[in-house]
This record gives structure tokens, sequence and C-alpha cells, in this order.
């Protein structure tokens, strides 16, 4: 896919994230993605209707590649939608760009507040170039 390169080489490049997934903003088809993570259709379509109306993920979680995260929160920063899940010390961070949905993964060892302030540095990026 032509975006795995994009993601292996700046979304995993500075080690805050450990796997991403780039998704058109319909969440019908994925653009690309990095080894490690998959979604369902199903999976692909509550993350993109979370950002339109989070009262299903709130009440039920985001599940990623078969596993479950409870919903943190949505916020706005800077204008950029970004849901935050949270496994344990682990989590789900997913911002709505102009024309796609950036999901990636932290893990253990990255602080929350760094994974979020990272993808939406990637999603500000994303967004400057009508992506």
């Amino acid at each position: 896919m032509a975006w795995d390169g994009y993601i292996n080489q700046n979304i995993l490049k500075e080690g805050y994230i450990d796997k991403a997934i780039l998704i058109d903003q319909t969440g019908q088809s994925v653009w690309g993605k990095s080894a490690g993570i998959d979604l369902t259709p199903a999976e692909m379509n509550k993350i993109a209707f979370a950002f339109n109306n989070a009262t299903t993920a709130q009440q039920e979680g985001i599940t990623v590649g078969g596993t479950k995260y409870f919903f943190n929160k949505i916020d706005e920063l800077d204008n950029i939608p970004v849901l935050h899940c949270a496994k344990g010390k682990e989590g789900i961070i997913a911002a709505k760009c102009s024309q796609s949905i950036l999901v990636s993964h932290y893990p253990e060892t990255t602080p929350p507040g760094r994974a979020i302030d990272f993808i939406q540095n990637q999603a500000t990026h994303l967004i400057k170039n009508n992506l």
C-alpha cells in the first residue's frame, strides 16, 4: 500500500507508537498500515462513527484488531478531533484528518499524553497536505 512507507518512516520512527493504520474518513478502506495491526470493516466503521457520535464508543469501547479498549474521550486539539481509548497502560489514539483517520497504538512504555501530542502533530501534517 502506498502509505505503508509513510507510516513506518514517520509514525513509528520515534518509538512512541508501535503500530498504526491510516483509513479513509468514512471507515470503508485502508490506505496504509504498519505490521501488527489490522482492522475489520466493523472496527473501521465504529472508529469513524465515534467522531460523529461517541455514544456507542462510550458504552461499548473501541475494538482494534480484536482487542477491546475502553473509551476515554474525544478532544479537539487545535481543531483536530483526537480519540483516546485505553487498556491498562497501553492504548489507541485516533485523529480525524481532512480525508483520513490515523489510528495508532501506543505501548505501555509511552505516556498517553506523549502519544496524544505525537499523533496530533502527525495529523496536523496530514491535514496541511489535505489528507
